[in-house]
């Protein structure tokens, strides 16, 4: 019993004192090596650790700073008046104005994680997407792949562990956003290791992580600042519209136009190498995700265009930003606030694309 337990701290140290090698070899591999999908998993895995670490320490430092400021409260307060109540129909939650701010208060830490995640995901795509072909390039673009893949691992952890250990947690996230989320992370998940095994070279596949993590970060991060915005400031309300203008494109081109071209340029990789299975299971996870891009990034920039444009006739809307609307006709009670009754969703928050 004793030399097997020593043999077990043995074999343990020298795993711990190797981990490093390995992981190295893993995510930058000489072009004639391969990695294995068990080095490849001890990688993703590791990656998955060091992003909770980080969601962590952001929400241990940056939660108490968010729950300080006023400016913040007001803006959170400010997100429900436009789009957060009718995100809470989509969702099937009661939330008054009061517990929406808390919930999205105490989400503000991850939410600056995620479009930083997504941030340094894509800049490791950029030699390859610049046009070097070198090994590295290659490595380092497959390497923002395993990275979003790790992230995704976490935060479905996350997702589970708040809804089975927290008393609110069905309420904070609901089934609605299981589902969302599911199809979001469910491309990486499934064809992230596999693609990366076989197509480490394969520059659709460089252009492809690119585009997406790119998109998502600029879509979070610019609705992360027009939460900020004051709508009743004439000068606020042409920046909010200006930055959505710029959003709508650059989303409607990276998760619309190109998007479709890529995953059809690497379907047809995919027929011409016999890789019938990856082809399969693609077919249905592009098809998952094109609605998701079209519902949850594309439209949500569009429909605040409308609703907040320049041609706009419900100014009422603008009056949100006080909590009162002019068009008195038009308005219900909910949690004690004056709000618009929109019949729009979820869609409408445009923050769910990460």
């Amino acid at each position: 019993m004793h030399l097997d337990m020593s043999d077990s701290i043995t074999y343990c140290s020298n795993m711990l004192t190797n981990l490093p090698t390995k992981l190295y070899s893993a995510a930058f591999p000489s072009p004639d090596e391969s990695p294995s999908s068990q080095d490849l998993m001890i990688l993703v895995s590791t990656i998955a650790v060091m992003w909770a670490a980080i969601f962590s320490v952001l929400h241990r430092y940056l939660h108490p700073y968010a729950m300080r400021q006023q400016w913040l409260k007001d803006a959170m307060g400010r997100e429900y008046d436009r789009v957060g109540l009718s995100m809470c129909q989509a969702l099937r939650v009661k939330w008054t104005r009061q517990r929406y701010t808390e919930i999205m208060l105490n989400d503000w830490p991850k939410m600056q994680g995620i479009y930083l995640q997504h941030f340094i995901g894509g800049a490791l795509c950029l030699p390859a997407v610049l046009g070097y072909t070198d090994s590295w390039a290659a490595n380092l673009a497959c390497l923002g792949v395993l990275s979003e893949m790790g992230w995704e691992m976490s935060d479905m952890a996350d997702i589970v562990i708040t809804r089975s250990t927290a008393k609110d947690g069905k309420e904070r996230v609901p089934d609605t956003l299981v589902m969302i989320m599911s199809i979001h992370h469910s491309m990486t998940l499934t064809l992230g290791l596999p693609l990366v095994m076989k197509y480490r070279q394969l520059r659709t596949l460089h252009l492809l992580t690119f585009n997406l993590q790119w998109a998502a970060a600029l879509a979070i991060s610019a609705n992360e600042y027009c939460k900020t915005l004051d709508l009743k400031n004439q000068k606020q309300l042409w920046t909010f519209r200006i930055v959505n203008g710029i959003c709508f494109g650059i989303m409607a081109w990276m998760r619309g136009i190109y998007w479709l071209f890529l995953c059809a340029k690497l379907h047809m990789r995919l027929l011409e190498d016999e890789e019938y299975t990856m082809m399969c299971v693609g077919m249905v996870i592009y098809i998952l995700i094109t609605g998701f891009n079209v519902m949850l990034c594309v439209y949500p920039f569009g429909k605040k265009m409308m609703k907040f444009g320049p041609r706009s006739k419900n100014v009422g809307l603008v009056a949100l930003d006080e909590g009162e609307l002019v068009l008195d006709d038009d308005v219900k009670k909910e949690g004690g606030v004056r709000v618009s009754p929109s019949t729009s969703s979820l869609m409408e928050k445009g923050d769910t694309c990460n």
